[in-house]
């Protein structure tokens, strides 16, 4: 399929643009990756290790709205801290969940960009009004910036300056409303099903990329495995 008289193209950036060096968004540094697979956390009872997992993760999830780095540097140190005292077998000094925390907002090796992603938004970029749509923080200006994306976009709509996560339809609202294009001439790219139903509920064209390992194709909306095919549907 094709899609016709299609003037802008949103992006979601996780698992469509680049993707998290250590696996998971959440803990994506060298030294929380390395204690998560180490002996001594995998000897914690695993019913306790979710449980505390559990509590920091509802923690991180009530904190939307979040305007600056140093506010998110604050709240992924209390994430941190949470996990080091419901498991003080790991030993986490207050300077190791500093650094920790530190190391997850500020260091951008942390993440890998997709070989394909610049030559794809270049090409683009002219043709179509180009923007981003991101469940994310304040340092997301530094990741696009280091990859060298961000001057490919027209707009951009994060959740941390919404204080709302997609699906909700207000993120979708803001999207649409500085991007400054009708929603049916509009696509947006994500990897996640529930986030393009709430975009297409609103009247915006879904495609869904697998790229993410375990991805399970779409049935209801067109798949591509990699960001440049979206090509093929344009």
């Amino acid at each position: 399929m094709r899609y016709e008289n299609i003037t802008g193209i949103f992006f979601d950036v996780g698992w469509t643009l680049l993707g998290p060096r250590y696996g998971n968004w959440a803990y994506n540094t060298a030294k929380m990756h390395e204690l998560m697979h180490s002996e001594l956390f995998l000897s914690i009872p695993e019913e306790r290790r979710r449980e505390v997992f559990a509590h920091a993760q509802r923690f991180l999830e009530s904190h939307l709205l979040v305007g600056t780095e140093e506010e998110e540097l604050a709240i992924n140190r209390e994430f941190f801290s949470i996990i080091a005292r419901g498991l003080p077998e790991l030993g986490l000094t207050n300077s190791d969940v500093g650094e920790i925390a530190r190391d997850k907002v500020y260091n951008m090796e942390n993440y890998f960009y997709f070989d394909d992603a610049a030559p794809l938004l270049s090409e683009l970029r002219g043709k179509y009004k180009l923007g981003v749509i991101s469940d994310t923080w304040p340092s997301i200006w530094r990741m696009l910036d280091y990859g060298g994306l961000t001057g490919f976009f027209d707009s951009f709509t994060f959740s941390c300056f919404v204080g709302a996560c997609k699906p909700d339809r207000l993120i979708y609202e803001d999207a649409l409303k500085k991007l400054g294009v009708p929603a049916e001439k509009t696509i947006f790219v994500d990897d996640f099903e529930r986030n393009l139903d709430g975009a297409a509920a609103l009247g915006i064209n879904p495609v869904l990329i697998t790229y993410k390992p375990g991805a399970v194709p779409s049935e209801k909306y067109p798949n591509i495995a990699r960001i440049s095919e979206l090509i093929k549907l344009l």
